[in-house]
């Protein structure tokens, strides 16, 4: 069954809930409006932070599958989720976030294990939609072996597998785990101008030898020297996250680097 929400609908709920969960330590975040007017916390781009660890999400959206004649029933053992990653005949996205993972940031699909619309309010009334989206880093996925379609499988088992001509095992853990175990690992960087800048020039440089590797219709427009331009015009968190979603299609989050005192609380069932 495809999935009854949005992309984006998704992607607020599940930003909405980090920001405000106790041990995330989000201190930037996507402006939604209502996230404004409610004054949650962790500010907008335009807040002065004087350092942090920058967070990659592509937020995916979940199908489900239940019946017995479905392509992985029998590999997955019964019901499964599928989604789909974009085909490197129309976008470079996938190797952008290689590459991007490679340089040591902190780069996850994320995909809801739910698919219906009262799923995701059930979930968001009750703060359960972290707990309940499942983390996929791209390195775990690791290189498409061509420019054809491919997706990911998964289901409640620790293990999902990307689909191509052959299924390949992928790791996955729910983001309330994977963020816990990576808040112990997050290096510090400075977010002043020039640890903007630095930053900026990761993504420039993957823009690169992504566009060097591949020939890519859905790439050819994005030109790195107009990338790196805006970010010497204007290197502010806000224009990151701007070439964040507009070059990779992720949201780009700030979170704060301190000792873990209490991890993301997860309830089961």
């Amino acid at each position: 069954m495809k999935p009854e929400m949005s992309e984006f609908s998704y992607g607020f709920a599940f930003t909405n809930e980090l920001i405000t969960l106790p041990g995330s330590h989000v201190v930037a975040a996507p402006e939604f409006p209502s996230l404004q007017k409610e004054g949650k916390p962790g500010g907008g781009y335009d807040v002065k932070i004087p350092f942090g660890s920058p967070l990659f999400l592509q937020f995916k959206l979940s199908h489900y599958l239940e019946r017995t004649n479905c392509k992985e029933y029998t590999l997955m053992g019964g019901a499964y989720y599928r989604w789909h990653l974009h085909a490197l005949r129309h976008s470079a996205q996938h190797d952008l976030l290689l590459e991007l993972e490679s340089k040591g940031n902190e780069v996850y699909y994320v995909a809801p294990g739910f698919h219906q619309t009262a799923e995701l309010n059930a979930h968001y009334l009750s703060k359960q939609i972290v707990n309940r989206s499942f983390g996929f880093r791209p390195g775990d996925i690791g290189v498409l072996p061509d420019e054809d379609e491919h997706y990911v499988v998964f289901n409640s088992l620790p293990m999902a597998y990307r689909c191509s001509d052959e299924p390949s095992l992928v790791k996955t853990q729910l983001m309330a785990d994977l963020l816990g175990v990576a808040q112990d690992q997050r290096a510090t960087r400075d977010l002043n101008e020039a640890g903007i800048r630095q930053i900026g020039q990761t993504i420039v440089d993957v823009l690169r030898k992504s566009r060097t590797r591949r020939s890519l219709v859905g790439h050819k427009s994005v030109n790195p020297d107009e990338v790196a331009r805006a970010i010497d015009d204007q290197p502010t968190l806000r224009t990151l996250a701007f070439i964040s979603r507009t070059v990779l299609d992720s949201e780009l989050l700030i979170l704060r680097n301190e000792p873990t005192v209490k991890r993301i609380s997860r309830r089961r069932g």
